[in-house]
């Protein structure tokens, strides 16, 4: 809206923009009014409205006739609004539809200024293309077999297989270790005290099927027994059996 004109008048000065039309004007008056889109007052902006038209004429500027249009059914809905309530012409434009085209209107025209500052904002950026990259072409196998897949499918197997340590489950075996502790063992032997008063020791190892680590690790339980004075052990020859009996205190 440039180009814009002033007229004073007896009553307030009237500042003329270029408007694109009698909604634009209206538009311009509810904003000037500061009113609610949704309660408008017609009959307040119907005066105003008139005055600026009054004023285009007498600045001799071309008023169309959809200004005139506007004006004469503005006057109309006003002079309904003084009068009884009668039964409205269904051609005529009422108050609520007026009221509807304005707020439709004014969508449009701050969707129209939002895009007018976009368009002022980005047309002025300048964008990059993408870079063309070409990747070297890969040669492809022309001949394809049936086989194919399953030839490599068993290479794959076939190299898989050398890869395979026939003596893993060896080192398997070594990786265990057997745990035993004299703790356990001395256990064994007072439970044998508690059923007879004496036993052979090597007949216990025989009927707990003990192994050569935990053998050992008995009899040094027993040993230890015996420097503590908690069993009595006797042995008549060299590698002969050994008696074990509690110690008498």
């Amino acid at each position: 809206m440039n180009n814009i004109l002033t007229l004073e008048t007896n009553k307030y000065e009237i500042r003329l923009d270029n408007f694109e039309g009698p909604l634009d004007l209206l538009c311009h008056l509810v904003d000037k009014n500061k009113m609610d889109i949704h309660e408008v007052n017609i009959t307040k902006i119907t005066d105003q409205y008139i005055e600026y038209i009054n004023a285009m004429k007498e600045l001799n500027l071309d008023i169309t006739s959809e200004f005139v249009l506007m004006a004469s059914t503005l006057l109309f809905i006003k002079s309904k609004s003084l009068l009884p309530k009668q039964v409205e012409d269904e051609g005529e434009l009422t108050e609520e539809e007026l009221i509807h085209r304005i707020i439709e209107y004014k969508k449009y025209k701050e969707i129209s200024k939002k895009l007018r500052e976009q368009f002022t904002t980005y047309s002025k950026r300048f964008y990059k293309l993408p870079d063309k990259i070409e990747l070297p072409k890969r040669k492809l196998q022309e001949n394809y077999t049936v086989n194919l897949l399953e030839e490599a499918y068993k290479s794959l197997l076939e190299r898989n297989k050398e890869k395979i340590n026939i003596n893993s489950a060896n080192i398997e075996k070594i990786a265990i270790t057997e745990t035993v502790t004299v703790t356990s063992k001395v256990k064994d032997i007072f439970r044998e005290l508690m059923k007879k008063p004496k036993f052979v020791f090597n007949k216990l190892c025989k009927t707990k099927k003990y192994t050569k680590l935990e053998t050992v690790t008995a009899f040094t339980g027993l040993l230890e027994l015996t420097r503590r004075n908690k069993v009595k052990t006797e042995q008549e020859k060299v590698f002969g059996d050994i008696m074990v009996e509690r110690a008498r205190h």
